[in-house]
């Protein structure tokens, strides 16, 4: 690494670049560690696809809004996003470089590391994938995937960037890490794994009022198929006739998503009550006791189950990596097989169902999910630190560090020749 480098971004303005697929998404997930690199003397800039960002919620970095086809592989889109990318470098000079999901890390990471060949910037690359995604979740045939030609693409890219000494990857959960590195692009030396996005335990806690005579379940995610909404609002049609139970549905889905469920046809359904996108989620969170996430999507933890737990929420979840690494079958919550609508739905009745019948049960699960939440690390501020060291602005007297420890160089592609 080039120690000049390191000590300016270390003793004077350290130059970030985040890149993001979506601006909802960065502003649910990733805006605390931008709000605190910028706390601490760095200058960011963002760039994002999906909605803008509106202007009062960009405070202290910089931001541009980019076309970035987040369905499809589309040529024209993704080429311009590592055009994009290269001027971004260019311009900014940034020391290090955030890439958020799948497809900044394929061409922003690409363009990073020519600029790197030809400038030196950026000196630190970091990789962040909160989960497989539907790119790299298997089809229903086994040994399949839907999108074969893309996954092929995709795999050997990451593979050419787990080549370099400056790309450093970030998991949610060790499922996603193994997932990886069974193909040869994580190690110990080159990826952290990291509890997700974390909560601010001083936005998210849990309510003081006594329990409302209805218990109320809500799911609160994207709108989508494959976060096992269906299987939710089967359920939900399931026990309509109970009196003291009610079934909340917050969320919204890009209008392009092939797999949403439209907010148009859930106002019309009178087993939930649609709230579409919420503001308060930490409010309306501690109006209810129960969330539910029957998910099959291939995400890493979600984070509607950690603020479920620092709200002192019990929650019913599918059997999904994430989601155990949140819900303590038993104990903090239910956890259900992940398999189709309607036995989901049948098992998500039968938690439910035992909840009603047993108060006391209810209220020793959402006690338990609060000190769960309590005895991990799903602190936000803690998270932002870590992701501050690994990107090299908030490292001390020397180089940057993951959380255990190991020093992240800068960029060399010693893997290659070593390995070659």
């Amino acid at each position: 690494m080039n120690a000049t480098k390191v000590e300016k971004c270390q003793q004077s303005e350290c130059r970030v670049l985040v890149i993001c697929n979506d601006g909802d998404y960065f502003l649910r997930h990733r805006l605390s560690v931008v709000s605190y690199l910028s706390s601490i003397g760095a200058r960011v800039k963002v760039l994002v696809g999906g909605n803008p960002i509106p202007k009062d919620r960009i405070q202290g970095w910089e931001y541009a809004h980019l076309r970035i086809e987040r369905f499809k592989f589309d040529p024209i889109s993704d080429i311009a996003l590592m055009v994009h990318t290269a001027r971004a470098i260019w311009s900014l000079r940034p020391d290090a470089i955030h890439l958020i999901t799948l497809k900044p890390t394929i061409f922003s990471g690409l363009s990073a590391i020519i600029c790197n060949v030809f400038s030196g910037y950026p000196n630190r690359i970091l990789v962040t994938l909160p989960g497989l995604g539907r790119m790299m979740t298997r089809s229903k045939r086994v040994g399949e995937r839907r999108y074969p030609v893309a996954t092929a693409l995709t795999l050997t890219v990451f593979w050419t960037l787990s080549r370099f000494d400056c790309v450093h990857f970030t998991f949610e959960t060790q499922h996603d890490h193994d997932f990886w590195a069974e193909r040869g692009i994580a190690s110990d030396q080159n990826s952290s794994v990291i509890d997700g996005a974390g909560v601010d335990p001083k936005v998210f806690y849990p309510s003081e009022l006594p329990q409302a005579e209805k218990t109320k379940v809500i799911f609160a995610s994207r709108t989508l198929k494959s976060k096992g909404l269906n299987a939710f609002l089967q359920m939900a049609r399931q026990l309509k006739a109970r009196s003291k139970v009610e079934f909340l549905v917050a969320g919204f889905a890009d209008e392009e998503d092939p797999d949403a469920i439209r907010p148009d046809y859930l106002r019309k359904l009178s087993e939930i009550r649609f709230l579409g996108n919420v503001k308060d989620m930490p409010e309306l969170l501690r109006q209810c006791d129960i969330v539910c996430l029957p998910t099959r999507y291939g995400e890493g933890i979600p984070r509607i189950l950690i603020e479920a737990a620092a709200t002192g929420l019990a929650s019913i979840a599918s059997d999904h990596p994430g989601c155990r690494e949140v819900v303590q079958d038993g104990l903090t919550g239910h956890i259900v097989p992940a398999a189709s609508d309607t036995e989901m739905s049948r098992d998500l009745v039968a938690a439910v169902v035992r909840y009603l019948d047993s108060p006391e049960h209810l209220a020793a699960h959402k006690e338990n999910a609060y000190h769960y939440f309590l005895s991990r690390d799903f602190n936000q501020a803690a998270i932002d630190v870590r992701f501050a060291k690994l990107l090299g602005a908030n490292s001390g007297p020397s180089q940057a560090v993951d959380r255990v420890g190991r020093s992240i160089p800068g960029c060399r592609s010693s893997r290659v020749s070593s390995s070659d």
